[in-house]
């Protein structure tokens, strides 16, 4: 294993999950969703991409009942939406003219599945809202209002001396995530969409690693705790004053999962974030029954049955209780 202060990385444990994810494929309709590919012009589908990741990521509270939509999920119907039918809301300049108390009421109208701000789901309006007003002030006055010019100010480059696109946005507050999660995802969409047609450096890839993400990896015993008392933390699902060494096990976690199944980085997000639907409060493979429906992994993985979790043969929770137990580092953070 490789061990850092807190955490180690099962080596083993990787390769085997990477064994799995080598016969799997996606459903060509993943990435063919409507987010990716509706019609617009560039600018108004790079601003949706842009603030829809920007606005932060944490949104255990973020749910739309009616149509049956929670985090993610809500902020693409979202941000679509507005770039469809009003898209003068994602204008740089516009935004940067908003103060926050203005822009929070918008959020509170926007983010409310009857309209009414009282039953916003979304928290934390205030900072988010200031992210938002920030990144139109800086698009507005150091890239003449669009968000093209920080891609072709890159030169498809993520390190390139100060100018690449992953030093550019490590600039702004709600990117400077060192993990650079909010970054790589910002980038994934540009790919999966056709915005981008490549990256000249791709080594420099920081593979996404978010809550979910984290929780997955935890219990299939990919990362194990080595620290006990944050091992008790964790079970009790307590808040941490820092996630670093756990996020930082699961950033090596992944690599070797992804040289072992033969998808790149970016692939692994699309394999390890659907789980969070097998793998939250119920599991798969003890509850036998998935906590959304329809059932996230099913719709972005092309798997003829899902009466079981397809990790269950090697992954450490569906037999052992303690791994069954562990849950996402409980952090305050805007970075993913």
């Amino acid at each position: 294993m490789q061990h850092n202060e807190k955490a180690a990385i099962n080596t083993e444990q990787c390769k085997h999950i990477g064994e799995i994810i080598h016969n799997l494929k996606f459903r060509p309709s993943f990435y063919q969703r409507e987010f990716l590919t509706f019609n617009s012009d560039k600018e108004t589908k790079l601003r949706a991409y842009f603030y829809s990741v920007a606005i932060c990521h944490q949104t255990y509270t973020l749910i739309n009942k009616r149509k049956n939509l929670k985090g993610w999920d809500y902020l693409e119907y979202i941000f679509l939406n507005l770039a469809k039918d009003n898209p003068n809301q994602l204008d740089p300049g516009h935004l940067s003219n908003l103060s926050t108390d203005e822009l929070s009421n918008k959020l509170k109208h926007i983010f409310s599945e009857d309209g009414n701000p009282d039953n916003c789901t979304l928290d934390r309006l205030e900072e988010r809202s200031r992210f938002l007003i920030e990144l139109g002030k800086i698009i507005k006055e150091n890239y003449d209002n669009k968000i093209s010019n920080i891609i072709e100010s890159s030169d498809n480059l993520l390190v390139n001396k100060g100018h690449g696109l992953y030093e550019i946005l490590e600039q702004l507050e709600s990117f400077s995530d060192p993990a650079r999660k909010k970054s790589t995802f910002f980038i994934k969409l540009l790919l999966d969409s056709g915005l981008m047609t490549n990256i000249k450096d791709p080594e420099h890839f920081v593979p996404v690693i978010d809550y979910h993400m984290q929780r997955v990896l935890l219990r299939m015993g990919c990362v194990e705790i080595t620290d006990l008392e944050l091992k008790r933390k964790l079970w009790n699902r307590e808040k941490l004053d820092s996630d670093v060494a756990i996020r930082n096990s699961c950033i090596q976690a992944i690599k070797i999962i992804s040289k072992m199944s033969g998808y790149e980085i970016l692939k692994m997000n699309d394999f390890f974030w659907p789980l969070r639907s097998c793998c939250e409060e119920k599991t798969l493979c003890f509850d036998k029954v998935c906590n959304k429906d329809p059932c996230t992994f099913n719709l972005v993985i092309d798997i003829s049955s899902h009466n079981k979790c397809v990790f269950e043969k090697v992954c450490k929770g569906s037999t052992d209780e303690e791994y069954r137990k562990y849950w996402q580092p409980i952090v305050n953070t805007h970075f993913y």
